[in-house]
């Protein structure tokens, strides 16, 4: 079986503590990829993960780490778990640090509402406290409409999960700040069905005993062709370019011209 990471005083399963299963493997997903950029001796933020073991656990693969919290609740419950100083996430996404302050920000699933407004404004925020070069990297759920797992569960979608990216959207997200480095996907059908039983069965929390994980995990890695219905994606940051619209020789903007057109 998979070997089980945890923190002391924090199981990984069963208790009202427990570690819940698909954010270890969001962990996972995310540690693979700062394996690639490297954390050893730089300055790392993560933000929004409400359990205490995703940055306990990022804190032991190297670097000097601060973590936002999406509330104020998770906020004092990571601060006493870590044993110190955990700022909750601003009403509009802004984040209690100086410019450049950091060489890496991981922001975790369910961070993003895909909400494209929110999500840009949290995006430029990273992109200011970021040193040039630094990386952001983020897990979003996969838009995958026609996935079988989507389609059997009629389109339910796990608790808390946030928005839904295409990699056309994540890479639109990025492009005003960032550039594109690539992505991992995860969570395949097996996993993903595993979660959807066990979320429905209390949401939020569902947990499935050690086995079910463990299988969907060996049956899925049968699948690894196919996409995840998760997708951790990472990118350097750049000078920001202001989004703006295109403006033809007359000095109107194309939807202008095309109702301009449509009227006559």
């Amino acid at each position: 079986m998979d070997k089980i990471l945890t923190e002391p005083g924090i199981p990984a399963h069963g208790g009202r503590d427990a570690v819940p299963w698909p954010l270890r493997l969001e962990v996972d997903a995310v540690r693979r990829v700062l394996e690639t950029v490297g954390t050893e001796g730089r300055a790392c933020l993560d933000i929004g993960f409400r359990h205490p073991h995703a940055p306990a656990r990022l804190r032991r693969d190297g670097g000097y780490w601060s973590s936002v919290a999406p509330d104020r609740h998770s906020a004092a419950r990571l601060a006493a778990a870590l044993r110190e100083e955990v700022p909750p996430l601003g009403q509009h996404g802004q984040l209690p640090f100086e410019d450049k302050q950091f060489d890496t920000v991981v922001i975790a699933l369910g961070t993003l509402s895909g909400e494209p407004a929110a999500d840009e404004a949290l995006v430029r925020e990273c992109h200011r406290v970021l040193k040039a070069p630094g990386y952001l990297v983020l897990t979003v759920e996969f838009a995958k409409p026609l996935g079988l797992a989507h389609l059997l569960s009629r389109g339910r979608r796990p608790h808390g999960v946030g928005g839904r990216y295409t990699e056309a959207a994540l890479f639109d997200l990025f492009r005003h700040g960032f550039d594109w480095l690539g992505s991992r996907r995860f969570c395949r059908f097996w996993v993903r069905m595993v979660w959807l039983w066990a979320d429905r069965r209390h949401p939020g929390h569902g947990e499935p005993a050690a086995f079910p994980c463990w299988l969907a995990r060996r049956l899925d890695d049968a699948l690894f062709m196919t996409r995840g219905y998760l997708l951790t994606a990472y990118a350097r940051r750049k000078g920001w370019r202001p989004r703006q619209t295109p403006v033809l020789a007359d000095g109107r903007t194309i939807q202008e011209a095309v109702l301009h057109k449509l009227g006559r």
